[in-house]
């Protein structure tokens, strides 16, 4: 989209999203590099029905933003707080007075720097000193963007739309600079190493002394219906095997196999954003046969068999192969056959697990076991009591795996 001889981003900014102020301290930097116009577009409430464990993300999110924001050098505070309700209200009352003003970022900065730091007074001094939408009318927008949201293809803020395509975070941002070079803007450069979050750069074990540790264990848990559990399962080993460390692959239930819904807005932008993520990666991806169900059922009742016959490192990676990159149909004999000889496993024997439902508890084990530690999706991580959620994570897992805390 032009505007002004300008291409046009829009970014949908949430007040109490953590990743909606990560994101908003980049753009301005992002936006004077590229030649572009970034139109913010204020969201608050939710349709809570997209958020399958909104208490767990408001948890989690947090933490999962402090460790971004050490990682890419931008602001959020340790000791942070979760934002007052009716702060929030008064923020995005400011900022949809200013959505096409200049001073919308700087804004956007001072009121999530007060409400993160627990300083919801200073909301109301902005509020006495910038002009603002009125509650009642603020209320009704506020309220019609959330309803419209989904409609138009997305159900996260912190989230940039461009041209038809969709960036979630500052962990996409790579994407979108290869979209915006491509069109020949910037100069070919970019002002910043965006997606770093993603890779670990696997430094020497040795002279970081996390050879000297010993039994170090690292978790995962992982699903076979999950396209970014297979697109990070090898890198997980890599890691693991780089740093010595004792790695569990623990495979949970999907959530719509757990009474969790995921609507047709959140399936489609999942399939189209770990294709690029799998591209980034070199990972086979893109003929897909989804194994919801008896699919999802059989590949878990031959999980206890790989494990006995140590197998399960290449039975995963060649499941995760077959569903997500050769279109095989697991609920199949002859697709989960094509999976066993993949994975160097005999079929006849593998088939008669196919009616052992041992495998149910220890997977719900399994799914207690992440919940507790604070995530409810997949690939979830757990190093040195720390959970970390996401196959965009790879440098902070590391970060962990050498300094024993986050970044």
């Amino acid at each position: 989209m032009m505007r002004g001889g300008k291409h046009v981003v829009t970014f949908y900014f949430r007040i109490d999203d953590p990743y909606s102020w990560l994101l908003a301290q980049l753009l301005p930097e992002f936006e004077a590099h590229f030649g572009i116009k970034i139109q913010p577009r204020t969201m608050l409430y939710l349709d809570e029905s997209l958020y399958p464990a909104l208490d767990q993300l408001r948890d989690l999110a947090p933490i999962d933003c402090a460790r971004l924001a050490a990682l890419h050098d931008l602001n959020f505070p340790l000791n942070w707080t979760q934002p007052d309700n009716k702060a929030c209200v008064q923020a995005s009352q400011i900022l949809l007075q200013h959505e096409k003003s200049d001073k919308y970022f700087s804004l956007a900065e001072q009121l999530s720097e007060a409400l993160w730091s627990g300083k919801p007074e200073k909301v109301e001094f902005l509020l006495r000193r910038y002009d603002a939408e009125t509650s009642d009318k603020a209320a009704l927008q506020l309220q019609a963007r959330r309803d419209h949201f989904v409609k138009d293809g997305h159900y996260l803020t912190a989230t940039l739309h461009y041209a038809g395509e969709w960036y979630w975070g500052i962990d996409r941002l790579d994407h979108l600079t290869e979209r915006l070079a491509r069109l020949g803007l910037g100069n070919g450069v970019s002002p910043r190493q965006y997606g770093i979050a993603k890779r670990a750069s696997l430094k020497s074990a040795i002279k970081h002394g996390a050879s000297e540790q010993t039994n170090r264990k690292l978790e995962m848990f992982f699903s076979f219906r999950s396209p970014y559990s297979y697109i990070a399962l090898a890198r997980t080993y890599q890691l693991a095997e780089h740093y010595q460390l004792d790695l569990t692959v623990r495979p949970v239930l999907p959530m719509v196999m757990r009474g969790l819904s995921v609507p047709n807005a959140k399936k489609f932008y999942i399939l189209k954003d770990a294709a690029r993520e799998a591209a980034v990666q070199n990972v086979p991806f893109g003929f897909v046969c989804d194994p919801v169900g008896s699919g999802v059922e059989r590949c878990m009742a031959l999980w206890p068999f790989a494990e006995k016959e140590q197998r399960e490192r290449e039975y995963f990676i060649a499941a995760g192969r077959c569903i997500w990159s050769q279109g095989i149909d697991v609920s199949t004999d002859e697709g989960l056959a094509s999976v066993c000889k993949e994975a160097g496993l005999d079929w006849n024997r593998a088939r008669r697990w196919l009616d052992d439902n041992g495998w149910r508890e220890r997977a719900e084990q399994n799914r207690t076991d992440m919940m507790t530690r604070g995530s409810w999706g997949v690939p979830t991580f757990s190093i040195n009591k720390q959970t970390v959620w996401g196959q965009d994570r790879f440098a902070i897992i590391e970060s962990i795996i050498l300094q024993g805390e986050p970044l």
